[in-house]
């Protein structure tokens, strides 16, 4: 063991040695060589080093990073707020309804789409399937950063289709989702909250649950359309809502011909059961949060007033019942009224009927959304390609509508938004400024026509932004160069 030891030590030495006696003046040479050499060596044989392979890795891993973070940043800022927000859009195409929809909702939440037509429009507080000419819905659960895809059948009807999406507690969601917004949605908050009486069960507190919704209305058409899904626009808060003397005030009542539209307002609790009726004709609806309210229903002419009439003994939620009395005991003022062979009091309002028909020119496409009037006027009928100066011809269509505003609107002071569209064609910023022009050029004739009115008007320009059909063909294109009026009854 000692011996091979030594043998060990005796061998090593000699090479100590010479290293130790290895002339200065070599060493200071091949050191002065030696950076060339590297720097030749790095240039010609870097691909085959194995550092470069381990930075690649490193770049990879810091990619993955990245590709992290991106999809972090994607995800709403106040995902998992009370205050939630749905939005998305709708797109029509020839066999579907398709929905790409966006949410700051937890992930895991499950939200429903719906496409209905032809809701019966005088009995719809909880409508069944057997109510509508058309009813489809799916569910799908919100990813990661809060985004859902729907696809429903196309109704291919060619009536009012109405495309909805919920998110409710009436039916499954997970542990997570329900420990998060309560098992009846109490902690839901905001503009697209609503209250609803759940599918099997009574009319108590603990079967009255939140929803989120939105919902978008449109009929279709040739050119398959492309909607947004926007924000409820509520009133600002009444301070007297749920008091026992009860007003009703009826803003605005319009027909077009076949269907009445009656707006409203009350300081009714939300969810209260309203009924309006005129001899035959029968509606009802209920108190939206702001204590607004809407009918739509069969247009008939006669010469009568509506009667709207909230009766608290009549298939109330509990609440409506406790607030004024399960037999209307607790309401007063001048609206109160008892029922002949009973004690029972409800209210009762009557509304001379102002109704006048909305009419439009035929080139231009009339919309009623709730207190939403909306009329499309293609861009051919006002101007020429490519330019924003009003045609001749135009100056007698926006003239028809300009008698329309003043006369079948029966608000004085209302604030009409002109929107300016156009087709996908040229640069984004070339398309903003046309689109903004052409509102501008339609609002300054409004003005000159309509200058002895309390009428208002705001412009904006949309440019390619919001497609009402596709750019694809030049049948879509023309149906996306337009200009939008927009009349909102509130």
């Amino acid at each position: 063991m000692y011996r091979t030891s030594a043998l060990v030590f005796i061998f090593v030495i000699p090479f100590f040695l010479l290293g130790c006696f290895q002339d200065p003046e070599a060493s200071v040479e091949k050191e002065e060589e030696e950076p060339v050499e590297e720097l030749e060596v790095e240039e010609t044989e870097e691909p085959e080093e194995s550092e470069p392979e381990v930075e690649q890795d490193m770049n990879e891993e810091e990619e993955v990073d990245m590709v992290e973070e991106e999809t972090q940043s994607e995800k709403p800022d106040n995902q998992g707020d009370f205050n939630v927000y749905i939005g998305g859009e709708v797109i029509e195409t020839e066999d579907q309804i398709i929905i790409h929809g966006e949410s700051n909702l937890i992930p895991g939440s499950r939200v429903v789409g719906e496409v209905s037509v032809g809701k019966n429009v005088r009995y719809f507080i909880r409508p069944s399937i057997k109510d509508y000419d058309y009813m489809a819905d799916t569910s799908e659960i919100v990813d990661e950063d809060g985004n859902f895809y729907m696809e429903l059948d196309h109704p291919k009807i060619d009536q009012e289709t109405e495309v909805a999406v919920k998110f409710h507690f009436d039916g499954q969601q997970n542990d997570d989702v329900i420990r998060h917004y309560g098992d009846r949605g109490q902690n839901l908050e905001g503009p697209y909250i609503y209250q609803h009486q759940g599918e099997v069960g009574g009319r108590g507190p603990d079967n009255i649950f939140k929803k989120a919704e939105v919902k978008t209305v449109f009929r279709p058409s040739n050119e398959k359309a492309m909607r947004q899904f926007s924000e409820p626009d509520w009133y600002e808060d009444i301070d007297d809502i749920g008091d026992q003397r009860v007003w009703i005030e009826v803003e605005e009542i319009n027909d077009d011909g076949e269907y009445f539209y009656v707006h409203g307002r009350s300081n009714l609790i939300e969810g209260s059961r309203i009924i309006i009726k005129r001899t035959g004709t029968k509606a009802e609806t209920i108190i939206q949060p702001d204590g607004s309210f809407n009918f739509k229903f069969d247009y008939e002419y006669k010469e009568k007033p509506f009667v709207i009439q909230f009766d608290p003994s009549d298939y109330q939620w509990n609440i409506v019942e406790e607030t004024y009395g399960r037999k209307g005991q607790k309401l007063v003022g001048g609206l109160v009224e008892t029922k002949k062979y009973s004690d029972n009091q409800f209210i009762e309002y009557e509304v001379a009927l102002e109704s006048q028909e909305i009419h439009v020119p035929d080139n231009v496409e009339l919309e009623i959304e709730g207190s939403e009037v909306t009329m499309l006027v293609p861009d051919n009928v006002l101007f020429d390609f490519d330019k924003y100066d009003l045609k001749k011809d135009a100056k007698e269509t926006l003239t028809e509508i300009s008698k329309t505003l003043e006369s079948s609107f029966n608000k004085k002071d209302l604030d009409i938004i002109i929107n300016g569209h156009t087709d996908d064609r040229g640069t984004k910023e070339y398309n903003d400024k046309l689109s903004k022009q052409r509102a501008e050029e339609v609002k300054k004739y409004f003005e000159k026509q309509l200058e002895a009115t309390d009428i208002t008007f705001t412009t904006e320009g949309y440019g390619e932004t919001k497609p009402i059909a596709s750019n694809d063909t030049e049948e879509g294109q023309a149906k996306n160069r337009r200009v939008e009026i927009i009349i909102n009854l509130k």
